[in-house]
């Protein structure tokens, strides 16, 4: 254990504080999703627009590789941190400035490798500074409030993915300032609400020193011993595999299956790509707000995750059909929906079956492996799934529902929570 004596939290959380955590937590989605879904896709077209797929898959294969460990790494070293500071404000703050660097050099990137080595670097400070954040849901919320922090928490992704599609893909057109805006928006969320932070230091007496070597065999969770655990890892490692190939290949989707300059003359696919995000946003907060709070009320995580899985494959589903604009429109209304149940919800579930309060950031650190994981596995399924052309969309959405289909039923085995 890193934390001897820990225990699960029982003061319950002020409003204040859930409303600086919701924020950070949408500053640190506001940083990640629009270089994703819109300023990664840009550069890897500009580089080498025809192999731009290919150039995406690649950076994002090894930029997903690095966000692993990093993570891993992160969340484990700040259980331990003795820091006068306190465990997590640290490691908010360098990879702030980490993260904020970054931008810098994926901006200035003019070759396929520069841009690889810029993502590396990104991921290695966005984890650090995400590890830590993440972590303070176990460290300070209580069970009988988690599902409506996490229902707050919920909106970080939605609200980045709707900032990245309007704000870098709709409304602003210079590079520099779309990397400029989602600097800002990340100093203003993370800065703050870290050097405000109730973060008690742990003394050395306290900690358990950091070895690699212990740090490797904690990775290894025993399913046998701890098979809610395992089947919540499964089931987000699915959901999220299919969750990124719908998200990172969506502005190719608009360009080359749906033809949108064409069907919109003037308009470009980032605009639709904005469009799309803004619908399922509205429909994802919803959702993330209603079914959170209602998990909570009623003390079941497990049927609202499930379903939300199963929402996301009809979705997914509907866009393997390539069919017609209005369609896909409606479409994102369903993805938003089960999106923003599945994150809203999932999270709380998590945050109940980890194997030690201790060890809290270690173990969100493995769970996060189920995001970060399929960050690596999608590209390398999309390079297969979109075949020779790079166009083959149908299957790769059909893969993408399957997968979310079978990341449902994974939840439905776990005992220890509703």
């Amino acid at each position: 254990m890193s934390h001897r004596g820990a225990s699960r939290p029982v003061e319950p959380v002020r409003p204040s504080f859930i409303a600086a955590f919701t924020f950070a937590q949408m500053g640190a989605f506001v940083s990640f999703m629009p270089l994703i879904q819109v300023l990664l896709p840009l550069k890897a077209a500009a580089l080498d627009p025809a192999q731009k797929a290919l150039v995406l898959s690649q950076t994002a294969f090894w930029g997903a590789l690095i966000a692993s460990v990093a993570n891993l790494l992160a969340g484990a070293i700040s259980d331990r941190t003795t820091s006068r500071f306190g465990r997590r404000r640290p490691w908010l703050l360098i990879g702030l400035v980490g993260t904020l660097a970054s931008y810098v050099a994926i901006m200035l990137a003019d070759s396929r490798l520069e841009l690889i080595l810029g993502v590396i670097g990104f991921q290695l400070a966005f984890n650090m500074m995400f590890a830590a954040l993440l972590a303070l849901l176990p460290d300070r919320v209580p069970d009988a409030q988690k599902g409506r922090v996490a229902a707050f928490l919920s909106l970080g992704h939605p609200i980045g993915a709707v900032a990245g599609a309007v704000l870098v893909g709709g409304l602003l057109t210079s590079e520099g300032s779309r990397y400029l805006a989602i600097g800002v928006v990340l100093a203003l969320a993370i800065a703050p609400f870290a050097l405000r932070l109730k973060d008690t230091p742990i003394t050395a007496d306290d900690a358990e020193r950091f070895s690699l070597v212990g740090f490797l065999k904690g990775l290894w969770v025993d399913p046998r011993k701890h098979p809610d655990f395992a089947l919540a890892w499964v089931s987000r490692f699915m959901v999220l595999v299919a969750i990124t190939l719908t998200q990172c290949y969506m502005l190719y989707y608009l360009q080359d299956a749906l033809r949108y300059p064409t069907l919109f003359p003037g308009q470009r696919a980032e605009q639709g790509l904005a469009l799309l995000t803004t619908v399922a946003t509205v429909a994802n907060v919803c959702c993330a707000m209603i079914f959170g709070m209602l998990s909570d009320r009623l003390g079941r995580r497990k049927l609202f995750a499930a379903g939300a899985a199963m929402i996301l494959a009809t979705a997914m589903l509907t866009f393997s059909l390539v069919p017609g604009w209005p369609v896909v429109l409606m479409g994102f209304v369903v993805f938003g929906c089960g999106a923003g149940c599945y994150y809203a919800v999932d999270i709380a579930l998590v945050s109940q079956v980890l194997p030690s309060q201790a060890d809290a950031g270690k173990d969100l650190g493995v769970i996060n492996l189920a995001n970060t994981l399929p960050q690596a596995l999608a590209p390398v399924l999309a390079v297969w799934f979109l075949g020779p052309s790079r166009m083959d969309y149908h299957s790769l959405f059909l893969v993408a529902a399957c997968l979310a289909a079978a990341g449902g039923l994974a939840i439905l085995p776990i005992r220890g929570v509703r």
